[in-house]
This record gives C-alpha cells, structure tokens and sequence, in this order.
C-alpha cells in the first residue's frame, strides 16, 4: 500500500532529517512512528500527503510514485488528524464533518447520510450533536469529530499526527480505545505519529521507532517488548515490560464484568445490549451464571426478524473457554490458534469469572511497568 524506497531529507541549512527510509506499510494495518523528538516521525509521515517532500528517493501508494500526482487531489484523498483538531468554529458539525465529501463534489443526500452513520460511529447521537458548534463540545467529543472528518470522503489511507496527546488522560484513553475498535470495522491503512510508548503498544498493529532520521526497529508491539534489536530499544520501551507479566494468571488480566446476558431473552433485548454497551458479542448465561454460548452481532443480525427466537436457539454453544488459573501466556496461545479477539474465562464449576480481551492484556501489561 505506502512504500519509502531509501527516502532522504535534508534541509537547506545541511541538517539530514530522514537517512535513507526504508517502509512498506500494508493495505489496512495501523502503524506508529515513534521516537525521539527530532527524529524524523512527523516528516516521515507528512511525506505521504506530500506536506514535506524527499530531497531523494521514492515514495509508492498502490504502485503509484506520489511526486507525479497533484499534491491538492492526493491530500483529498488521504484523511488527516492533528493534534489541535483543527475544526472550524463558524461551521457546524455536519458542516466540518462534510467538507471534504463538498469538495468532491459528493452528492449532499450522500454526504449528509455518511455524517450521520460516522457520528452514530463514533456514539454521538446525529440529532443531538449534528447541528452544535464545536465550541459547544468538549475536547474529547471535539477529537472524535476530527477523526471522522477524516474518514468522511471514504480514504484508504488516514494520517494522525498526535491526535490524543493534548487531551486529558481519561479522554485520551477512551480515544485510544475507540480507535482500536473503529479500526477493527473501518480497515483503513492509518499512520500514527505518537511520543507516547504506551500509546503505540496499545493501538498499534507494527510500530515504526526511530531515531536520528532513521529506523532502529520496525515490528509487532509483542516482538519490540520481547525481541528489542539494541539497547536503545530496550531502554526506550521501558526496561523489561514482560518479566513480571510471563507470571500473570488469567485473573490478573481478565474483566470480572464482561457483558452477559440470559438465555431466556429475545433478539431485541441482545441488541439492546450490544448498543448500550457498544459490544460486538454477547456471553449467553444461565440463572446460576453457568456460561452456555455466545451470540455475536452477526447472528443477531441474521436472524432478527424471526419472531419469538431466544438468545438461545441462535447461539453458539461450543464456545472456546480457559479455566481459572490459566496462565497468561497460554490464554494468549489459545487466543491465537483460535483467532480470538476475547477469551471466557470459567471456574472449576463452568460458572463465568470474568474475560480475557486484547485491551485488558496491554492494560495489566502496562501496569507491570
């Protein structure tokens, strides 16, 4: 999707900023360039939208040599965030969200209906908030609002420069999370600039880190902590990260109050559910909390409009669970061969204890720091 073919920057004054990039970026991951200040992140990254330009080499998206398209049509075509957000006060929301859509000439019935869906996204209510002004919001609502500005022309490729690190820490937290979760139903090729090491574990598909203009490591959150290239890496990320964590039990990293519901109950109260809660599944119980099955959006959706169906006749029964006491390490196995994004977790009785999800692991992994 992005490749740097041993891209250079240097500056007027002599100054290398970039050394050489080497990066291929693949279609629908979400990468972070991090690093030091003044290594290159934020350049490497505004070089896509062509806001910085190489002084040599090669930048590709799709096969395409950017520096032969027009710069004004190709940032029309990649979504930008930054950190001041960068709304405009006299334009409403509807307004801000829809201004890219306008100036590709999109159709307004189009435009209009796609503003509503990226609200409803991200779980500010059209009616309630389609119509303010941004100063009527507060900093975390305003964020969320650049975000899908920036999804609103239907770009493959998103850039984000800091978006999070101005806000306060809880904001920027759930942001992080509603990041994570948008990615995993939007699939877009997102570039990330971030100073925050714990941010890009958290969010992050493969992370760039780099220093001095070039790239020290380029790898997975888990291969960085458990496979450091040097001892800049090593003292960058925080020390020994998983030491401490190789000894956590599922207990220590599960949520006690994952979302439930009983087996007696409709189709329409699981999907109450799952909006209230803004879940993409549901962990079937019985009265005495004996986990029976799980129920996922998909199924809901499948059979809806089914009258007088019970959560259930359309669940799943033969649901991959680990026993207490589980060691984190083996929950994570069994996550990956199964290709599970949360794993039940059931004491010696079958009754539900808690869940194992990919947000909960980074979380206790953090906490071991």
């Amino acid at each position: 999707m992005i490749q740097f073919k041993n891209v250079t920057k240097k500056y007027h004054d002599g100054t290398l900023a970039l050394k050489g990039i080497n990066l291929e970026i693949k279609a629908g991951e979400l990468i972070t360039l991090i690093g030091p200040s003044g290594c290159g992140k934020t350049t490497t990254m505004k070089m896509i939208n062509r806001l910085a330009e190489p002084t040599s080499g090669q930048i590709l998206v799709d096969g395409q040599d950017i520096s032969t398209l027009n710069p004004v049509e190709l940032r029309r075509n990649i979504g930008y965030v930054i950190q001041q957000i960068g709304l405009f006060p006299h334009m409403r929301i509807k307004e801000n969200v829809a201004i890219v859509p306008k100036l590709k000439k999109i159709s307004r019935d189009v435009y209009e209906k796609r503003v509503d869906e990226l609200l409803d996204m991200v779980g500010l209510d059209p009616a309630q908030y389609r119509d303010r002004y941004p100063a009527e919001l507060s900093g975390g609502q305003q964020q969320r609002i650049g975000v899908i500005r920036a999804l609103a022309a239907e770009p493959s490729i998103i850039l984000m420069d800091e978006p999070f690190s101005a806000l306060d820490p809880i904001s920027r937290e759930q942001l992080q999370d509603e990041l994570v979760r948008l990615q995993e139903e939007v699939k877009k090729t997102i570039v990330f600039v971030s100073h925050d090491m714990d941010e890009a574990l958290k969010i992050a598909d493969r992370i760039v880190l780099m220093k001095e203009g070039e790239v020290v490591q380029f790898d997975t959150p888990d291969r960085i902590i458990r496979r450091p290239k040097n001892d800049f890496v090593r003292h960058f990320i925080g020390g020994n990260r998983l030491n401490e964590s190789e000894q956590l039990t599922v207990e220590d990293v599960m949520i006690t109050n994952p979302v439930t519901v009983f087996l007696s109950r409709g189709l329409a109260h699981g999907a109450k559910l799952m909006k209230q809660h803004r879940v993409n599944s549901l962990l079937v119980t019985d009265r005495y909390r004996h986990l029976k099955g799980i129920v996922t959006r998909e199924m809901l959706e499948e059979r809806y409009h089914q009258e007088d169906l019970s959560l259930q006749q359309i669940m799943k029964s033969d649901v991959v669970s680990v026993a207490v006491g589980t060691m984190v390490t083996e929950a994570v196995e069994v996550m990956k061969q199964h290709g599970l994004s949360n794993l039940p977790v059931v004491n010696e009785n079958g009754q539900l204890a808690g869940l194992v999800t990919n947000s909960s692991l980074v979380d206790a992994l953090l906490k071991q720091i």
